[in-house]
């Protein structure tokens, strides 16, 4: 295979972060269907044993997420030297900066409205993805930035690549108009890649959460347990 141009660098990191998302997703459903979200339907004994397997499943969730914010941000940190190779609508921007270079492409979007809901898109990405989960993993450096990185979880992977997704979706759509209408096409990738367009929150409980909870059921059993014995 011969790369030609930045869009095709941008492709070859942009699906994979997508897999790695329908990666960690693939663990929510797992536990679901091995009724790993309700204590009520196991016993003291097993209980010990799904809090074990929680806590690896949310190894490898937060591994599969960390991955797809590395390579998403890769993606997004590629658009800016493709965009305005794409018409003339759009100008490179002057500043190498990420934000920066970002809103000075945003701001050449012409619809008011549109821009506004652009630039609100991407910042919403930068505060939820960009210095909330990439910043601590690629630039930590305190206990705080450890702390933001055990706080990574799927639906905040999967609302940020939405929101930045969405940010570039109007860019493009700027970029090419009027030969050709762009459509977002987040709902295509998800397809693409079997993962849901919008997340039902309590179909994801923080497995840690659910972990804690199994071993109090299983510590609690125990306990009565020996206060039985005479």
């Amino acid at each position: 295979m011969l790369i030609h141009d930045h869009f095709s660098v941008a492709h070859l990191i942009g699906h994979p972060a997508f897999g790695h998302l329908a990666e960690s997703i693939k663990i929510y459903r797992y536990a679901k269907q091995n009724d790993f979200f309700d204590t009520n339907l196991h016993n003291c004994t097993e209980c010990f044993i799904v809090g074990g397997k929680l806590d690896m499943l949310r190894t490898k969730e937060l591994r599969s997420c960390v991955q797809a914010v590395i390579l998403f941000q890769a993606m997004m940190e590629k658009i800016p030297y493709f965009v305005p190779n794409i018409g003339t609508n759009i100008k490179p921007p002057s500043s190498k900066q990420f934000a920066k270079s970002w809103r000075q492409l945003l701001f050449q979007i012409k619809d008011a409205t549109t821009r506004n809901a652009a630039e609100v898109a991407f910042d919403i990405y930068k505060t939820s993805f960009y210095d909330s989960c990439r910043n601590p993993v690629i630039h930590g450096k305190t206990a705080v930035d450890i702390e933001k990185v055990n706080a990574i979880r799927t639906p905040i992977i999967h609302e940020g690549m939405r929101q930045g997704w969405k940010a570039y979706d109007y860019l493009l759509a700027e970029a090419f108009f009027p030969q050709q209408v762009h459509e977002s096409s987040w709902g295509q990738m998800c397809e693409i890649h079997n993962i849901p367009d919008t997340l039902a929150i309590s179909d994801y409980p923080d497995l840690l959460d659910m972990e804690a909870q199994f071993n109090k059921k299983h510590l609690d059993g125990f306990q009565a347990a020996n206060e039985s014995v005479p």
